[in-house]
C-alpha cells in the first residue's frame, strides 16, 4: 500500500511526499503550517503566534503513522479540502450514509488502492480506504455518527 515504510525512517519530508504523491497537495499549500512530529504522528501547527488562551493542542493531527502505513486524518484532509486533486472519491448521499454506518460501497475507480478523500457535494468529508473496488470510511465513529445525523 502507498505510504508503507519502516517507522524509523519516517520524517516530515516523507509525509509531504506522501501527501503530494497520493493527494496532489502541493508542498507550497502547507507553507502556512509547521509540520511537527509528536509521539509518532505528524501535526499541522499554525505558523502564527498563538494568543495567550487555554487550549488542549496547538494544532491538528495531520498524518498518523500506523506502524505499517501513513494514514491521513479526517481533519487533516478537511483542512486541505479543495487543494486535494488526487485520491478523491465522490459519493452520493446514500453512499455516504452507507460508509458512515460502517458498511462498504462498491466503486469502480481509476485510482490506486489506499487512503482516499471522501467527497460529498464537492466537500471533503473525511478519510476513507479504497481497496478491491470497495470504499470504506476511516472517519472516527463519533464524528461519522454526527455527520450521518446531519445529512
Amino acid at each position: 500500500m502507498p505510504g508503507s515504510q519502516n517507522r524509523e525512517d519516517i520524517n516530515t519530508e516523507d509525509v509531504l511526499n506522501y501527501i503530494n504523491n497520493r493527494f496532489g497537495v502541493k508542498v507550497e499549500n502547507l507553507d502556512k503550517f509547521n509540520i511537527v512530529e509528536i509521539s509518532g504522528d505528524f501535526w499541522l501547527i499554525s505558523d502564527q503566534e498563538l494568543p495567550d488562551l487555554d487550549y488542549k493542542t496547538q494544532g491538528v493531527r495531520f498524518v498518523r503513522d500506523t506502524g505499517k502505513y501513513l494514514k491521513p486524518t479526517t481533519y487533516g484532509l478537511q483542512i486541505q479540502g479543495e487543494k486535494i486533486s488526487g485520491a478523491r472519491i465522490q459519493v452520493t448521499r446514500e453512499e455516504l450514509k452507507t460508509v458512515l454506518n460502517g458498511d462498504m460501497v462498491e466503486k469502480e475507480m481509476e485510482i490506486g488502492e489506499g487512503y482516499v478523500a471522501i467527497v460529498y457535494e464537492e466537500r471533503v468529508i473525511g478519510c476513507g480506504l479504497y481497496k478491491d473496488g470497495l470504499l470504506s470510511s476511516r472517519i472516527p465513529k463519533g464524528r461519522g455518527k454526527e455527520l450521518n445525523d446531519m445529512i
